[in-house]
């Protein structure tokens, strides 16, 4: 599913449009499905990872705490330890060697879809970090082995019924946080390498300008290629999605449309058709927004 920071994903605050009507129906049935963990694949957005140290996947163990930008929770979420550090030693087991954190931050790519579906805040929750922004950015192909390889160690687990939810894209151009980007501003490159002590100040000094600035948004969204995207992801078929490059997301689908690996490997992981629900251009959140989901009886 799409996350944006003009939605409230507990509150559903920005009224009954198609992408929120289909979001709530999403978390109807996730519901009636019982979870007893949830995993949510996600980015970060220079809240807790930078490019000090940017890993290209990171699992998240024994204490998640949610940065709280943008209305989603701020405060420690319930961590599903033993499942997360059990999907670890599996992706090792299947080749793969993502970083591992013993305490994670998260921010509203991860945090506004775990509120969405667990609003009690209750759930415990397995977070996945992929890079999606510039160097550390995984290939598609990869991405894709590695939603295979987390679905494979989910059905290997015991014990739980797992809700695994992708959260990024669809198209949407935002300002370059590429750090080897050749217009990106000197102080914003710096801040994206030794920005985490000023993380705090800089989220608080931007976020009520972003908000505000909801009604006058004009932002920039490819519909012919997210409805393309939503296509390839509804029946369940990888093969043209892969062969995308970075320059096509690049050019069709925006800096912001790099986040189509959450839905990849959410959707490897799935391994079989979903079904597309509620999709909505949306120039005023800056993306396109969309649901796809199914579940197992």
């Amino acid at each position: 599913m799409s996350h944006s920071p003009f939605w409230d994903s507990r509150q559903f605050a920005h009224g009954d449009g198609a992408f929120l009507a289909a979001a709530a129906r999403v978390r109807t049935a996730a519901q009636a499905s019982r979870p007893t963990a949830i995993v949510v694949i996600g980015p970060d957005h220079f809240r807790n990872f930078f490019y000090d140290v940017m890993p290209a996947f990171c699992i998240g163990t024994d204490q998640i705490t949610s940065f709280g930008d943008y209305r989603t929770p701020r405060d420690d979420l319930p961590a599903a330890s033993d499942l997360a550090r059990s999907v670890h030693a599996s992706l090792q087991s299947q080749g793969f060697d993502p970083a591992l954190s013993l305490h994670m931050g998260v921010d509203h790519g991860i945090t506004q879809p775990y509120a969405l579906f667990a609003p009690q805040l209750d759930l415990p929750l397995v977070p996945i970090m992929i890079s999606c922004t510039g160097p550390a950015r995984p290939p598609l192909h990869r991405c894709a082995d590695l939603g295979r390889a987390i679905g494979i160690a989910l059905r290997e687990s015991d014990g739980h019924r797992v809700l695994v939810v992708g959260s990024g894209g669809l198209s949407h151009w935002l300002p370059t946080t590429d750090p080897d980007h050749d217009e990106i501003a000197a102080d914003l490159r710096r801040f994206i390498i030794d920005g985490r002590a000023s993380a705090r100040e800089v989220q608080a000094s931007r976020e009520t300008m972003i908000l505000a600035s909801a009604a006058s948004n004009n932002g920039r969204v490819n519909t012919e290629w997210d409805l393309w995207f939503l296509d390839q992801i509804a029946h369940g078929s990888m093969e043209k999605l892969l062969q995308l490059t970075d320059e096509d997301i690049d050019r069709d689908a925006g800096n912001g449309g790099h986040e189509i690996r959450t839905w990849i490997v959410a959707a490897a992981a799935w391994g079989a058709a979903l079904e597309v629900h509620g999709y909505e251009p949306q120039p005023a959140w800056l993306t396109g927004t969309a649901c796809a989901a199914a579940f197992e009886a």
